[in-house]
């Protein structure tokens, strides 16, 4: 199983969530699964997505982050197409942010 979690305007993407309380949504995991894969399965426009957290790990598009001392998800700065291909496993949790919320992690 994937747990995603989504953050700001992508909650609309679940039926019946609710801006007070967490939106989660749990995926079976097939195998082989990616994080655009995963936004897709969600309904999500990956040109919606502003930050991408595995397991509570910044998956990085910048060296931004980097000097922040954010916990990340890759060595370094990924381009689109490394980004959405980033594989994702059962167990993982996925935090997902709208580019709304992401000025302080670009």
């Amino acid at each position: 199983m994937i747990e995603v979690r989504l953050f700001g305007h992508l909650r609309r993407r679940v039926a019946g969530s609710s801006p007070t309380t967490d939106t989660v949504v749990y995926l079976p995991a097939i195998g082989g699964e990616t994080v655009g894969q995963v936004l897709a399965q969600i309904g999500v426009d990956p040109a919606e997505v502003g930050n991408v957290f595995i397991n509570g790990r910044l998956l990085p598009r910048s060296v931004y982050p980097m000097t922040l001392g954010y916990l990340l998800a890759a060595e370094g700065p990924l381009a689109p197409e490394k980004y959405l291909a980033t594989p994702v496993r059962s167990g993982d949790r996925l935090g997902i942010f709208p580019r709304t919320m992401s000025a302080v992690v670009v």
